[in-house]
């Protein structure tokens, strides 16, 4: 027996051998008119494996098998002509081949004939059919066909502001798709947004950081500057770190964040925390302690002692901790009501920026509440509120019936 030298010996040869004798037969295959080949073969020059990459051979096969009812091959081929990639751009030509995968109940061909209605690409924008075909594309538990629908909902773009139905879609996608599906992560960061803000939900600042975290490490970067910005500031249930800040900001700006190197440069700056084991000395470690002792995150529960030391992180005009304090002292929570202290730290934080207290003067100037009643005052916090996505003030801010709160 002659013993094979050479590269014929080599084991990477042989399988690379192996692979194009398939795609062989699998071409083979597509010529006789199979129409599964002739989408795998379109797959084949698409991604380059297995041959060099050669979109217009993709977009010929992927044609091939559209043309005979093939769900998948009709999907790539709008695709290509969505992107002008291998085929001349042509939205018109997109619709009509989505249509045909959509009619046929392809989720991923609804979710995206969905879109090019919202966009007003290669047919007339209709809000109504965006939402139809993302509907039907979300009720097979497409993902990015729920994120849509939550976003809908949240802004009120062509149903009603719904906080609790956007989150039920938003939580749909996290809970019935696949990691790897585009939207996924959207999904993780929009729940963690509503967990942390009590948006559609109850707070939770705990669930908040946990789908933030799992967002970040997926690569989104409104979830790692988010989750950044917790560890720098010691909120959300989250401890001062300084480490875990500067690994998570240093993602975020490294994807463009403009935001999130600007709060690296403060962290650089920023004097290292005294700790915790000390006593809290600094504004965030104070406020990260007021909030525990507030809500019994992993101590006893003491409404007194909470107060105590918010007040501290308060006098060093942190916003949380003044936001905070000040709803203890409204809810006469370790110390008697006193709305005028509560009139004023809320007006503190409020012009920091804090979106709850802009939200809560507003309140306050509606009622009467220790100050003259006003509504162009109280829908001047609310506009400034709703500015930075307050749904509640959103709400406030609509004049139609359904749109008031209880």
């Amino acid at each position: 027996m002659v013993e094979v030298r050479g590269p014929l010996a080599d084991e990477h040869f042989a399988a690379a051998m192996d692979d194009l004798r398939e795609f062989g037969g699998l071409e083979r295959d597509a010529q006789l008119g199979d129409a599964h080949a002739q989408f795998r073969v379109g797959e084949a020059y698409d991604t380059g494996e297995r041959v060099a990459r050669d979109r217009q051979r993709a977009a010929h096969w992927f044609r091939r098998a559209a043309e005979q009812g093939h769900p998948d091959g009709q999907c790539r081929l709008a695709a290509y002509y969505v992107d002008g990639d291998g085929v001349p751009q042509d939205f018109a030509e997109a619709v009509s081949w989505y249509r045909k995968a959509a009619d046929a109940g392809f989720a991923e061909a609804q979710c995206a004939l969905g879109t090019l209605y919202a966009r007003g690409q290669g047919v007339e924008a209709s809000r109504a059919q965006a939402l139809h075909w993302w509907g039907m594309a979300a009720d097979q538990g497409h993902v990015q066909a729920c994120v849509n629908l939550g976003v809908s909902y949240y802004f009120g773009r062509g149903v009603r502001r719904d906080a609790e139905m956007a989150f039920a879609f938003y939580s749909k996608a996290v809970e019935r798709g696949e990691p790897t599906a585009r939207g996924y992560a959207d999904a993780l960061c929009s729940v963690a947004h509503m967990y942390c803000d009590g948006i559609g939900v109850a707070r939770s600042a705990r669930l908040g950081a946990l789908n933030y975290q799992r967002a970040a490490e997926m690569g989104n970067a409104s979830a790692q500057f988010a989750l950044g910005k917790m560890y720098m500031e010691g909120s959300g249930g989250l401890p001062v770190d300084r480490s875990h800040a500067h690994r998570w900001l240093s993602q975020a700006a490294a994807q463009g964040d403009s935001e999130a190197r600007q709060r690296l440069v403060a962290l650089e700056t920023m004097p290292e925390a005294v700790p915790a084991t000390l006593g809290p000395q600094d504004a965030a470690a104070q406020y990260e302690l007021g909030q525990r002792l507030a809500t019994g995150d992993g101590v006893a529960r003491n409404d007194p002692e909470a107060v105590r030391w918010l007040a501290l992180a308060a006098a060093r005009d942190h916003a949380g901790a003044q936001f905070l304090l000040a709803q203890m002292i409204d809810g006469a929570r370790g110390v008697p009501r006193q709305v005028d202290e509560v009139l004023r730290l809320y007006r503190q934080a409020a012009n920091q920026d804090h979106a709850d207290a802009q939200y809560e003067l507003g309140a306050m100037h509606e009622r009467g509440d220790g100050v003259t009643r006003s509504l162009a005052m109280a829908k001047a916090w609310y506009r400034k509120a709703a500015s930075k996505g307050h749904l509640k003030a959103m709400r406030k801010l609509d004049p139609r019936p359904w749109w008031k709160i209880g």
